[in-house]
């Protein structure tokens, strides 16, 4: 199969993204450019760069490649698409001006949106990232004036990609203890809550261009099949989960559409990527991907 052309499908997800290249201001009338792309989020985002040790393994063990030469994840085409510079690493930066203005990627493998106080889980979780990203543009603003920082920012585009390890750790035994706190509606609450506090807040400090990824269907991965022994697999994927996991996105969706309406010049585009996985999971012939299962097909896109 070819990887780069089944992964590229995913794009057609992100189409509605492509108008932020071109999106008139609500004020002046003229298009205005984006002037760079900042991320936060988990392993959707980040091969690992922001966390300690993890490079030396994925680098030495993965089959995923992922780094500026050899590009694989959405971000990454996205930014190619907007015509804006690969966003490097965070904990790689240079601390220069230019640094901060191209962007950076605050991501980390395996962050989640809740904070997980466990020895397992020793990675930068949503809250960690935003703190991160309010540092720089304190940092921005004392390098350039808060006048013109603050143009900066409501011209940059903001990308958040969470929840898939949150999903997981309450799927899968002995993850953590967040199964037995929540059932599946009320921890949906619980991250969207999160989630929509952190728009708010990014809202607060002058962003305007916000993209909220929704979770792929973890019913159908690997890791989750492997886990539940396809006890409760229909059609190579646990309809629970998934349905769990629209929840989710269903929710999400909805509250950005009401920030939307609630926040004055607020530009925020939920991603489904649910259901473009879905489709190719389900009619993956269409797409040139021939003799694979479910868990194999689910593999090109999303390995943890």
């Amino acid at each position: 199969m070819k990887m780069k052309a089944a992964i590229a499908v995913l794009v057609f997800t992100l189409k509605v993204l492509m108008m932020l290249t071109t999106m008139s201001s609500s004020i002046s009338g003229s298009n205005v450019p984006i002037a760079a792309l900042y991320l936060l989020g988990d392993s959707s985002v980040d091969c690992g760069d922001n966390t300690l040790f993890y490079p030396i393994f994925h680098y030495n063990l993965s089959l995923h490649p992922c780094n500026g030469s050899d590009s694989s994840l959405i971000p990454h085409f996205l930014a190619k698409k907007m015509g804006v510079p690969f966003t490097p690493p965070f904990l790689i930066q240079n601390g220069t001006l230019q640094g901060l203005l191209n962007g950076l990627n605050f991501g980390s493998a395996q962050a989640t949106i809740m904070n997980i106080a466990a020895s397992n889980h020793p990675l930068q979780s949503l809250n960690q990232q935003l703190r991160q990203l309010f540092e720089t543009f304190q940092l921005l603003e004392l390098q350039l004036s808060p006048e013109t920082a603050h143009a900066f920012i409501r011209s940059s585009v903001f990308y958040l990609s969470f929840g898939k390890d949150d999903y997981t750790n309450l799927f899968l035994r002995n993850s953590s203890g967040v199964r037995l706190k929540y059932d599946g509606q009320a921890f949906a609450h619980v991250l969207v809550n999160q989630m929509v506090r952190v728009v708010r807040n990014l809202y607060a400090a002058n962003a305007r261009k916000i993209v909220c990824m929704g979770i792929l269907p973890l019913g159908c991965a690997p890791r989750i099949l492997w886990e539940r022994d396809n006890a409760t697999a229909v059609g190579d994927c646990v309809e629970e989960i998934n349905l769990q996991v629209l929840e989710y996105n269903t929710m999400l969706e909805e509250r950005i559409v009401e920030l939307n309406s609630e926040l004055f010049e607020a530009q925020i585009i939920f991603c489904d990527v649910y259901q473009g996985i879905m489709q190719i999971i389900d009619d993956p012939t269409t797409y040139g991907i021939k003799l694979l299962t479910t868990p194999d097909l689910f593999l090109c896109f999303f390995l943890f």
